[in-house]
């Protein structure tokens, strides 16, 4: 698959700009104030003894979540203090990656929201051949700013899309192996052209002693 790229210095205007495109774009300011209120419901419900879902189902939930949003190839992992993620590449312009990036930021978000516990989230992409393409991670203390109304959705996009990194190499990147090639074909050609030199300073010595 074609090399992948998210340009840190339009991070922020790519992700915002999908921001109009996806169903679930981060929440507006309605739904902010319903998950207030929801999260207040919640500490009401926490405190007279509701159980609060397990890790396990969380991640089940969120990894759900993904595929009902067009997600393929996903899976799901608890690390030693963290998540990983792993999917299907859905495309490969820069488009595709910020639709990636908000989406699964959302889902991840929710998931704190439910009580994941969790320091960070890596998203890896893969090819088709299974071979990973680009990856890029979500720290939890920037959902906890989101969520307590320290960092807006877009700075919050962005500082996530600012550690996207490419592993797949550029298709019109340069083969050492082609320059090392040209380099000995110009070698050989500058030695073609003095054989031909020396040979006619030959044919001119035999003229004159003649």
């Amino acid at each position: 698959m074609k090399r992948r790229t998210l340009l840190t210095a339009a991070a922020g205007v790519v992700v915002a700009g999908c921001s109009t495109e996806t169903p679930s774009a981060g929440p507006g300011e309605d739904e902010t104030e319903n998950r207030s209120a929801s999260d207040e419901q919640g500490d009401t419900e926490s405190d007279s003894g509701d159980d609060q879902p397990s890790d396990d189902a969380v991640l089940e939930a969120f990894e759900t979540g993904l595929e009902d949003r067009g997600f393929e190839g996903v899976s799901v992992d608890e690390t030693d203090d963290g998540v990983q993620l792993g999917y299907d590449a859905t495309g490969t312009s820069d488009d595709d990656v910020a639709t990636e990036i908000e989406l699964i930021t959302d889902g991840y978000t929710s998931a704190i929201e439910l009580g994941l516990s969790s320091t960070s989230l890596d998203a890896i992409a893969s090819d088709p051949d299974g071979d990973v393409l680009d990856y890029f991670t979500i720290e939890t203390e920037w959902i906890e700013a989101y969520l307590a109304d320290s960092l807006e959705w877009r700075e919050l996009l962005t500082r996530i899309a600012q550690t996207f990194e490419s592993e797949a190499p550029a298709e019109d990147a340069d083969d050492p192996a082609d320059d090392e090639e040209a380099e000995s074909d110009g070698e050989d050609g500058d030695e073609d052209e003095d054989d031909e030199i020396d040979d006619g300073d030959d044919e001119d010595d035999e003229q004159s002693s003649g």
